[in-house]
């Protein structure tokens, strides 16, 4: 795991290294794109995007939980193994809430909330009232219980009533919950997400070359000692927002749950999500107008 350590003294002694530092694009002459960590991909030696701080941690394994949940979308849809599938997808459905849950209660500083002003008011009003669902009704509801007997487990007391107090709306609205705060919470500023990656050590290993990313579209190189302090900068380059690949994993996963209630007939709204472009970003560097992301949750009734 890459690492940089960088406390106020130290950022006051570099800053000024940035000044007259050029600018550049990635070495293939677009915006650096190196894509995020694949927690299953067992090839290591491509450095790719790690997140460096708690939250952004919680919203790249948010999106894996909703990746693991998808996977069952032919075996959900099936009748036929439908009733088995709807057990073995409390699993993944609870991993998505708990790390939904923790991310939503560290975006609930001061700063965070001054931020969702900022946003249209029907998705600050979605947000507030899915999140309470979310942590009034869903986290320990129906799916949990499922899952703590006959979903990751296999308790005794299952027998004085299991899966039939779970409905495929119990499992459905879990998800569709999640997947919203999820695609909303990607719309806070860049800079309250970070993110580092390594790309190798010195040819007589005392010295780490990092690049990170605190505010999009700026991607530094960073020189460190072993222990993770810097000691030098080493260029500037533009890069994508990392959270772009995971707005299309919100889409996959939105495009899911939309199947799911048109298919099996559920009375569950249909999420729709309208593009728009992040203006507080745009503002700052006219190159990124593409910072786009899905900020308007609409809900509509299910024709199901």
């Amino acid at each position: 795991m890459p690492k940089l350590i960088i406390d106020e003294s130290m950022f006051e002694r570099i800053a000024a290294s940035f000044t007259g530092l050029p600018i550049t694009m990635g070495p293939d002459g677009k915006m650096l794109a190196p894509g995020i960590v694949d927690l299953l991909d067992a090839d290591h030696t491509i450095p790719r995007w790690t997140p460096n701080d708690d939250r952004t941690g919680m919203l790249v394994l948010a999106a894996e939980a909703c990746r693991d949940v998808t996977f069952f979308s032919e075996l959900l849809i099936d009748s036929k193994s439908r009733r088995r599938a709807m057990r073995g997808i409390t699993v993944p459905v609870c991993k998505l809430m708990d790390v939904t849950a923790l991310l939503v209660s560290r975006m609930n500083d001061k700063a965070s909330r001054d931020a969702r002003t900022q946003w249209p008011n029907a998705d600050q009003k979605t947000y507030h009232e899915v999140a309470k669902r979310l942590k009034k009704s869903r986290l320990q509801g129906p799916v949990r219980w499922v899952r703590n007997k006959i979903g990751a487990h296999l308790d005794s007391e299952a027998f004085t009533g299991g899966t039939e107090y779970l409905t495929l709306d119990d499992i459905l609205g879990a998800f569709g919950d999640c997947v919203v705060l999820l695609t909303l919470s990607m719309n806070y500023p860049s800079s309250w997400f970070s993110w580092i990656r390594g790309l190798g050590t010195s040819p007589d290993g005392q010295l780490h070359i990092v690049e990170t990313m605190f505010e999009y579209p700026l991607c530094v190189r960073w020189v460190t000692d072993l222990d993770g302090q810097p000691i030098a900068l080493s260029r500037v380059m533009l890069a994508e927002d990392p959270r772009h690949e995971l707005q299309g994993q919100m889409e996959e996963a939105t495009n899911a749950y939309n199947e799911w209630v048109r298919v099996t007939g559920t009375q569950l709204p249909l999420i729709a999500m309208n593009p728009i472009i992040d203006a507080a970003d745009s503002a700052q560097n006219s190159s990124t107008a593409n910072n786009r992301f899905e900020r308007i949750m609409i809900f509509q009734p299910s024709k199901g």
